[in-house]
């Protein structure tokens, strides 16, 4: 569940750390949805193998994603965010 408390007191830091967008592929168990992941690029990609294993599609940086979600093709549909971990 989304925690827009958190998101919104975490800023990029100069180590480094920023949120980190993990999307999961079609067919696997949360198609559909995003997780939200605070930490450099290595340590957010390690939560989200703690936590999921190697059951998700992409990592993406929240600059990136939110390019791609203004990019979106309307036939595309939205994608859920399932959960923040900061």
């Amino acid at each position: 569940m989304p925690n827009k408390a958190l998101e919104e007191l975490k800023k990029p830091t100069e180590s480094g750390e920023s949120w980190w967008i993990f999307t999961f592929g079609f067919g696997q168990k949360y198609a559909g949805h995003y997780v939200r992941i605070w930490g450099t690029y290595e340590t957010a990609r390690q939560k989200m193998i703690d936590r999921y294993g190697a059951e998700w599609g992409f990592q993406y940086s929240e600059k990136r994603w939110n390019e791609w979600l203004e990019a979106k093709p309307d036939y595309i549909p939205a994608e859920t965010e399932m959960e923040v971990i900061g």
